[in-house]
């Protein structure tokens, strides 16, 4: 073979090879132009979208310019911001070596919703706030002082039943309150609920408030403030078991109070109820005195304690009756104290 021929192919090869070449280069170029091109294209697509749907031209949040946006954009920033506001409520103390109450200082809570909203629909120019939520401590100072009465100028009062014994009379006082539209306050203690559970179902769906009597019928004054905690917790528990969770009013077996008890109550955040009129139904059978205590002593704000027993039955008709003449509505207490 001459040297000639042997060489031919290997100059193919080098042209094979260059045109290979080319055809990636055009390749590579045609691929860059389509990245160009989608890249500009979608730009675009994102511009047109936040012209339409984001926020407006001009628009600051606290300062900071959020023009263009997208809400998703803006709530990042809202909760970042959000973060930094919050101010936890502080409650209420009670320095037990004085006496002396500090009072509660409420925080702040950022309504992060509303103010992506407020955002968003923001005019072009509009300077935005954040939606600022005041949020009240739990344990307020009004809590560290038992309420006998409420201060008012409405002609409203309340009946306080405290529930620690016997049953037999509880349907009769239903049946009076529901006949007369009016709805009372009934303290339950912990004993006689797990003896009466049906009974406690009862009151509350007949709508009438629960309130907290104690785990069990005790004399609190003397007691430390930790095992009158445990009274109130326990009975909390027991009763919302039974399906009638109490509101945060506790009234002291007894009528048992001090300064422990009360501080002990507002720690759980309750209020401490005591009472205006006793009727003292449980030491007398005399119908007619137990209406006369109360018609004497009517004013606005009163609460009313009464024991579910035979001689109450007979009175309670007249003692609506008569304040209703008077010009008295009938409230639960919690509607009186503004209670949870």
């Amino acid at each position: 073979m001459r040297r000639e021929d042997r060489l031919i192919p290997k100059r193919e090869a080098r042209l094979t090879a260059i045109v290979i070449s080319k055809e990636g280069i055009l390749l590579a170029a045609f691929a860059v132009l389509v990245m160009v091109f989608t890249a500009v294209f979608v730009s675009s697509l994102d511009e047109v979208k936040r012209v339409f749907y984001g926020v407006r031209p001009g628009v600051t949040l606290e300062g900071r310019q959020v023009a263009g946006l997208m809400p998703q954009e803006v709530r990042r920033i809202v909760e970042t911001m959000a973060e930094e506001e919050r101010v936890a409520p502080k409650d209420a103390m009670l320095f037990k070596e004085t006496g002396e109450i500090i009072a509660e200082e409420p925080g702040t809570d950022i309504d992060v919703d509303l103010t992506v909203a407020r955002v968003m629909q923001a005019k072009p120019g509009e300077a935005v706030e954040l939606a600022r939520v005041t949020v009240m401590p739990t344990i307020t100072r009004r809590l560290f002082s038992p309420v006998y009465k409420v201060d008012t100028d409405q002609k409203v009062m309340a009946l306080a039943v405290n529930v620690a014994w016997g049953e037999e009379y509880l349907p009769g006082m239903l049946e009076i309150l529901r006949a007369n539209n009016v709805k009372a306050t009934f303290f339950i203690d912990g004993e006689w609920a797990q003896k009466y559970p049906d009974s406690v179902k009862l009151l509350a769906a007949e709508g009438h408030d629960i309130g907290n009597h104690g785990a069990k019928h005790v004399h609190v004054a003397k007691m430390p403030e930790a095992e009158i905690r445990d009274l109130i917790l326990r009975n909390e528990d027991l009763l919302g078991r039974l399906g009638a969770k109490p509101r945060k009013l506790f009234a002291p077996p007894y009528g048992e109070c001090n300064q422990t008890v009360t501080s002990a109550a507002a720690s759980l955040g309750y209020t401490t109820i005591m009472w205006t009129i006793d009727t003292i139904d449980w030491n007398t059978k005399d119908h007619q005195k137990v209406i006369d205590r109360v018609v004497r002593k009517m004013s606005p704000g009163a609460i009313v304690l009464m024991h579910p027993t035979e001689v109450t039955i007979k009175a309670l008709p007249a003692i609506i009756e008569t304040a209703r003449k008077n010009g008295y509505q009938f409230a639960t207490i919690s509607e009186l104290v503004g209670a949870r």
